[in-house]
């Protein structure tokens, strides 16, 4: 069967990656964001006044009962506001649990992008490939000469025919096709000169610090697409993807995992349709994970996921269901929060700055098994800087909260008809800020308060009302740095 050129239509999430990080509209807010704030960090004194120790209180059974950071904020269990701008067109609804680790004090630490080891890259090859041939993207990819004549026969044959958009890709502004067949034709002439009359394989593992990518031949014929890389904002870059199921059925090439929610008219997942429950897929991501010996990262989250194919007619249909599952660490019991942000943005389009984006583990899992997975810039931890953090109150951050909500719409607001927040998740934990201007490298866990939920917004184009939901549970709409209340931009990371 003759195969297509794939027109790529993939879903593409993209918030503010180059929109900077203006100071705060309000002045009271326009604090340091880096590392270098924390040199204004102080300790906490308990009631009694000493620094770094949690009160204690006596439980009716007379036992010795702590002060979590919960009680010493004065945090609800539950959180309900609702807040409007002047136009009304702005509403922010918030009916929250709110999510605060059981600790009695949290700690600023240091953090450094971790050396990445051969070890480390042979741990995660051997987890996934010990098995497994792996084959370098040249070689596994050439064309022979007879796959190219095929091609072009093929070509030369529309062309006989009058059919001169074969992919219909269509017509430019001026009426002419947007597809050159005529060219196409030239190039795969070009390319059967040098190409070679079988292919030969050559067999290849990835060297720590030099970029590789290769095609993993399983025993029972399913292929896995292997890459590490160093690239970016990136210190490390580990992607693996099914490329072909079993007995070597090829997974359409525009074939991607994403969260469920991204669209109304997504029908949600069961573990019925899935048929794999979610214990079973936490248990097979828990046995990799465990072979990877990545030993700092535990079980953070999970959602329900959708492979979108595009496949020849460029429409997006459901290719399976799946579970996503996540890692993150949690240091003394606080944990680090995940979002949809990778951190490492650029603050405008010509700048040359080193980035350095969050450390993250995320798996892609279905009935046949982990489909896909991202390992990048893993952390090392280093020195606390402030033991026993002086926390804001929850009503302090609460009211910068519903503040900035409206500050920091205020310019989508010029550009549609409303906007509304629904907010059910308000999450403290540690986020990692760091100064890329001074050290992109070195960088700081800090608590901050996160806020999860959806949000919907309706706009007119062309005469008509355009209505676009956001709902992914990953997505936080704002984060509050926990201890002097500045805005903290999550692409960025400061």
């Amino acid at each position: 069967m003759r195969k297509n050129i794939k027109k790529f239509a993939g879903i593409v999430l993209c918030i503010g990656m180059f929109t900077g990080c203006a100071q705060t509209p309000d002045s009271s807010l326009v604090k340091p964001k880096g590392s270098k704030a924390v040199d204004a960090y102080t300790e906490a004194d308990d009631v009694s006044g000493s620094k770094g120790e949690a009160s204690e209180s006596k439980n009716d059974d007379g036992s010795e009962s702590k002060t979590t950071i919960r009680n010493l904020i004065d945090a609800p269990q539950n959180y309900k506001s609702h807040v409007e701008d002047d136009s009304a067109k702005l509403v922010v609804n918030t009916d929250a649990g709110v999510e605060i680790p059981e600790v009695e004090k949290i700690s600023a630490i240091s953090v450094t992008a971790a050396e990445v080891t051969q070890e480390l890259l042979d741990r995660i090859t051997n987890a996934f490939f010990s098995e497994a041939k792996l084959y370098t993207m040249d070689s596994y990819y050439v064309k022979t000469k007879d796959e190219i004549k095929k091609t072009l026969d093929e070509l030369k044959e529309d062309v006989a025919t009058g059919n001169l958009d074969p992919y219909n890709y269509g017509t430019d502004d001026d009426g002419n096709y947007v597809y050159d067949i005529y060219e196409d034709i030239e190039t795969w002439e070009q390319e059967y000169e040098t190409a070679p009359e079988k292919k030969t394989l050559t067999e290849a593992k990835p060297v720590a610090g030099n970029s590789f990518d290769c095609i993993a031949q399983m025993p029972d014929d399913s292929q896995y697409y292997y890459k590490t890389s160093y690239t970016g904002s990136d210190t490390l870059s580990v992607k693996i993807k099914k490329v072909a199921n079993k007995g070597g059925e090829k997974i359409p090439e525009d074939a991607m995992w994403c969260d469920y929610g991204y669209s109304e008219e997504e029908e949600k997942p069961t573990e019925e349709s899935i048929g794999l429950s979610l214990d079973e897929a936490k248990k097979l991501v828990k046995e990799k994970v465990e072979k990877m010996g990545i030993t700092d990262l535990q079980f953070s989250n999970w959602n329900y996921a959708v492979c979108k194919s595009f496949e020849d007619d460029n429409s997006s249909g459901d290719f399976g269901n799946g579970y996503r599952i996540d890692y993150a660490r949690t240091i003394n019991g606080v944990p680090v929060t995940q979002t949809i942000a990778d951190g490492g943005a650029l603050e405008d389009m010509d700048s040359t700055m080193e980035t350095w984006s969050y450390e993250s583990l995320c798996f892609y899992v279905d009935k046949d098994g982990i489909e896909s997975m991202t390992y990048s810039n893993p952390y090392t931890i280093g020195k606390i800087k402030t033991e026993n953090l002086n926390l804001l109150s929850f009503s302090e951050v609460m009211k910068i909260y519903e503040k900035m909500m409206v500050v920091t719409n205020a310019d989508n607001m010029q550009y549609e008809n409303s906007r509304v927040y629904n907010i059910d998740r308000i999450v403290l934990g540690y986020a990692r800020i760091y100064e890329p201007s001074t050290d992109a490298h070195t960088g700081i866990l800090i608590p901050v308060w996160d806020f999860f939920g959806s949000m919907t917004s309706e706009s007119e184009y062309n005469g008509e009302t355009e209505s676009n939901t956001s709902k992914d549970p990953n997505e936080s709409f704002l984060t509050i740095n926990a201890v002097d209340g500045s805005i903290i931009d999550r692409n960025l990371g400061y």
